[in-house]
């Protein structure tokens, strides 16, 4: 299989799962390995939501992980992990250089954008700041224009128009502040069920399992290797896998 073949299959990633493979590959060139608390700490997210992501990766061959053990990044997972932080530094370098944001502002909007930035694109804009780079009269003569425009632009600096982050896992769902999947209780905690995302014969099993809309779910215990995990629905007690809990969204108790 020829390279470009190899990463174009590795390339279909969720926004969320990109976001892991791109916190891995930056952990590993300071450590080389990475591990669970060090990704979690880095993205701000509970363990039991890394291992999730994290097997995920590794049935997708980007990623080599055992439960316990630590990560490193697979020949499709580097050159995957890698694009990722291009499309990254890139619309960095355009919020800072040429349009005169803060390194904050930029990193945030650049976190955002650079999922949905294709390679078409990703080349397009490193040639132009490659360009701009190059010609540093031409440079000061479109920030200064970028500049006026701004000024005259009709637009609020703070929008009232926004739009509701997405992402679970793998699943894109509307967020409320107020839900989580299941993964993000802990052993005691209790959610009441607000929905099953995801399709197909799991999501059938789920519900035939009794979890449906509007029940209460209490988290027993995890197992000693965090997965599966024991709740109980019902009356009922289930052991759900963490892939699984991952589809259960529900709202604290």
């Amino acid at each position: 299989m020829k390279k470009s073949e190899s990463f174009m299959n590795s390339a279909s990633l969720s926004p969320t799962l990109e976001d892991y493979l791109e916190a891995i590959y930056q952990i590993s060139l300071f450590n080389k390995v990475a591990r669970s608390m060090e990704i979690a700490d880095k993205l701000n997210v509970k363990r039991s939501s890394v291992t999730v992501a994290l097997r995920s990766l590794a049935d997708k061959g980007l990623i080599n992980y055992q439960a316990r053990s630590y990560v490193t990044l697979t020949d499709n997972g580097l050159n995957a992990a890698r694009c990722v932080d291009k499309k990254h530094h890139i619309l960095f370098d355009l919020f800072v250089k040429l349009l005169g944001m803060s390194e904050s502002d930029a990193d945030k909007a650049a976190c955002g954008m650079e999922h949905g930035m294709t390679s078409e694109v990703c080349k397009k804009m490193s040639a132009l700041m490659n360009a701009l780079s190059k010609d540093q009269p031409l440079a000061e003569k479109i920030i200064a224009s970028i500049s006026q425009s701004e000024k005259e632009a009709e637009c609020k600096s703070d929008c009232e128009c926004s739009i509701p982050p997405v992402g679970s896992g793998e699943q894109e769902i509307q967020q409320d502040t107020a839900l989580y999947d299941l993964n993000a209780l802990n052993p005691g905690e209790r959610g009441i069920i607000e929905k099953i995302i995801g399709s197909g014969a799991l999501k059938k099993r789920l519900r035939e399992m009794g979890v449906t809309h509007g029940q209460e779910v209490l988290v027993e215990r995890a197992a000693p290797l965090d997965d599966p995990i024991e709740v109980r629905i019902r009356n009922f007690h289930l052991s759900l896998r963490r892939d699984e809990a991952a589809l259960i969204i529900v709202k604290k108790g």
